[in-house]
């Protein structure tokens, strides 16, 4: 579903006046679009960031490939941002899979442990950087799995990616509490609404992946 279509199902519910056609460029910046639906759009990102958050849905999930060099144990993926939530990282070129680690183990492992370069074994992640110890010693392909957040809509046409009813529902609620209904049965009746809404869609959700924890040997 597209933003417009989003903002004006809230409005909707708020029985306020719909946007009629499609801006052009960022909302923020249309004379098309009133103040009051500029701050629909806003709870709708507020809400669309609440619900990305709750859950690695398999809709955001994604591989993104890192084909290694000699002697460089950094890499940047451009797909990742600091939102993004690693699942796996999978050395296929030696079929094995390399395990997290913090900064502090990849620091002291690599400026005061002594090791040559080798097969990686683990990463550590800073935004949309990976870091692998020990550094490789050639080029390996590693495949990195993870749950990757849509960045805010702006424009009219921008299609949501996890489910629109969640983030509608979200929106409502927020913009009942800005009208100064948080304390009233309509707004808790809403978040409520939203509440059972998110848990029974990420159970939904999880069913996709229940094995998804479970490794067999090769």
């Amino acid at each position: 579903m597209a933003f417009r279509q989003i903002i004006n199902k809230v409005l909707t519910r708020l029985r306020e006046e719909t946007i009629t056609s499609n801006w052009t460029g960022a909302i923020n910046d249309s004379d098309d679009v009133d103040d009051y639906q500029k701050l629909i759009g806003e709870f709708v990102n507020e809400a669309k960031e609440v619900v990305e958050d709750s859950w690695n849905w398999g809709v955001l999930r994604s591989i993104s490939n890192v084909t290694t060099e000699a002697s460089t144990s950094t890499y940047t993926i451009s797909a990742l941002d600091s939102r993004s939530r690693i699942l796996q990282v999978i050395d296929d070129t030696n079929n094995s899979q390399l395990t997290q680690i913090s900064d502090a183990q990849f620091y002291h492992y690599t400026y005061i442990g002594t090791s040559s370069n080798t097969t990686p074994i683990n990463y550590r992640l800073n935004s949309n950087t990976i870091s692998f110890f020990p550094t490789p010693a050639g080029v390996y392909t590693i495949r990195v799995h993870a749950a990757q957040p849509q960045s805010d809509l702006t424009t009219a046409t921008e299609t949501l990616t996890v489910p629109e009813n969640l983030v509608v529902l979200g929106a409502y609620s927020l913009a009942l509490n800005e009208r100064g209904e948080d304390g009233g049965t309509i707004s808790d009746t809403a978040a409520q609404r939203f509440s059972n809404a998110l848990n029974d869609a990420i159970s939904q959700d999880s069913n996709r992946t229940v094995d998804e924890t479970t490794w067999y040997a090769s």
